[in-house]
């Protein structure tokens, strides 16, 4: 396998489905996750190694487009690999393919490298030889910036437990946007159909906050059978702005 392009291949579960029976947008994520992870792995990235250079990534931006979710049973391949460094930040992109080779969904993410000791922003050019590393794939999909300020309302709040945590110690990327499905009336669950999320990472999440989940009354519009909904997540000890993301959808 080329290094420099990754695939993993997945059967999508019972425990990645969800109430309608096809993956959703949490199980993705996590599916997204573990393909970066390997793939890291293979290239000199993973977890040991990245504590040996007493470092970590984080993501800063990440957008999914789906042309169609899944079904418990089918069987999906994600394809990941890495773009040249855009000043600060290593882009990332991924494919999700059917059975039949058809792509299905595209993913882009942006990362940062942090220095573990004190969280400050490490240059990305000489941590590792990119020519080496990246992929001729294209990405497919550009990161977008989400409005933080405006009108919002709140809809739940949520505290970090020790389930949501990553090898980082912060709250995974993932849970934000389980955050928000578990905001959203189940009621729009059964009448929506997601086709693209977007996130905007602005702070990390650790053990013990309480994050409330808000909804964008300036930033949302519905048009013709869709519509986009943009959220944003506070930590209530002290106001700050931990991320925004904007879910776009139509009517089934």
């Amino acid at each position: 396998m080329n290094s420099k392009t990754w695939n993993e291949v997945f059967k999508i579960s019972s425990q990645s489905v969800n109430a309608r029976g096809v993956l959703g947008l949490f199980g993705l994520l996590n599916l997204l996750q573990e393909t970066a992870w390997m793939h890291a792995e293979t290239i000199g990235f993973g977890a040991e190694q990245m504590t040996r250079d007493k470092m970590y990534w984080v993501i800063t931006r990440q957008k999914v487009e789906m042309k169609r979710w899944p079904a418990f049973g089918e069987t999906i391949r994600i394809q990941t690999w890495l773009r040249p460094p855009e000043g600060a930040f290593v882009m990332r992109g991924f494919k999700v393919i059917d059975s039949q080779d058809q792509v299905i969904g595209t993913c882009t993410t942006s990362f940062l490298a942090l220095e573990q000791a004190t969280g400050r922003i490490l240059p990305v050019e000489g941590i590792r030889p990119w020519k080496d590393l990246i992929a001729d794939e294209l990405l497919t999909l550009e990161t977008e910036k989400i409005p933080v300020r405006g009108q919002y309302r709140k809809l739940a709040q949520f505290a970090v437990r020790n389930s949501d945590l990553d090898i980082n110690q912060h709250a995974n990327n993932a849970k934000y946007a389980q955050w928000i499905l578990d905001a959203i009336p189940y009621e729009l669950h059964k009448t929506l159909k997601l086709n693209s999320y977007s996130v905007n990472f602005l702070a990390e999440t650790k053990l013990g906050d309480t994050v409330e989940i808000e909804q964008s009354e300036d930033d949302s519009s519905e048009t013709g059978n869709g519509g986009s909904t943009v959220y944003r997540g506070v930590r209530t000890s002290d106001g700050k702005n931990l991320f925004t993301a904007r879910l776009n959808w139509e009517r089934r």
